[in-house]
Formats: structure tokens, sequence, C-alpha cells
């Protein structure tokens, strides 16, 4: 009776060590969901909301910061500078983003410019 209660402490410890550990992560994740993006998010936040992430999974702004440099004439992501960090206002850049996807299925499919405009 004594290694059964031994053996059944050890596995109670180990669950409560593995809720301790994962917990705090699984809370934060859920939360995210849960609440909007902040209105004026930093490069990171906005990787994070529209979930770019390099193939390993960790989160990247490579790609924001290169749209964001790109000359005026060729579409850069809105944003503006907050002290010495930039940030992007969500609905900017969300405007963009749907802007951008027009912009490069033009590109793709030259031909249903065409199409469209039969069909007008």
């Amino acid at each position: 009776m004594n290694e059964a209660i031994t053996i059944e402490s050890l596995i109670n410890q180990h669950i409560h060590n593995q809720l301790e550990e994962k917990l705090p992560r699984v809370v934060s994740e859920q939360l995210k969901q849960i609440a909007p993006p902040p209105v004026w998010m930093t490069e990171k936040q906005l990787a994070e909301y529209w979930q770019l992430r390099t193939p390993n999974g960790e989160v990247t702004v490579h790609s924001i910061r290169k749209w964001t440099a790109r000359p005026d004439n060729e579409h850069p992501l809105p944003c503006a500078s907050m002290g010495e960090m930039r940030r992007y206002h969500r609905e900017e850049v969300d405007r963009w983003a749907r802007e951008e996807a027009a912009r490069q299925k033009k590109k793709r499919y030259p031909e249903l410019k065409i199409a469209e405009t039969r069909a007008s």
C-alpha cells in the first residue's frame, strides 16, 4: 500500500510540475486569441497579428521591414514613428494588405483584368 501511495504522489507531483511550467504559456496564447490586437502595433506585434513565421515557427519581422522600406511608387506598408519606434495602425495595415493582395493577383493573373473588362 505504501508503494502505491508513493507512485501516486510521484505522478501527482509530475502533473503539478507540468501544469506549473506550461499553463502560463497556454493561457497567454488563449488570451491572445480572445483579445483584439492593439490599434497601434510594433513590428513584432504586427508579425504576430499576421502570423508571419519562419519555417521553424518563429515570428519574423523581415517582410514587414521589407514592405515598409519600399519606395513610394511601390506601395510601401504604411507606418508612423512614435519616438524611435515604428508603429503600424491596424486599420491602415489591414487595408494595405487587401490592396497588396489585389495588386499581387493582377501581377500573377493579368488575363483576369481582360476578362473583368469584358464582363463589365
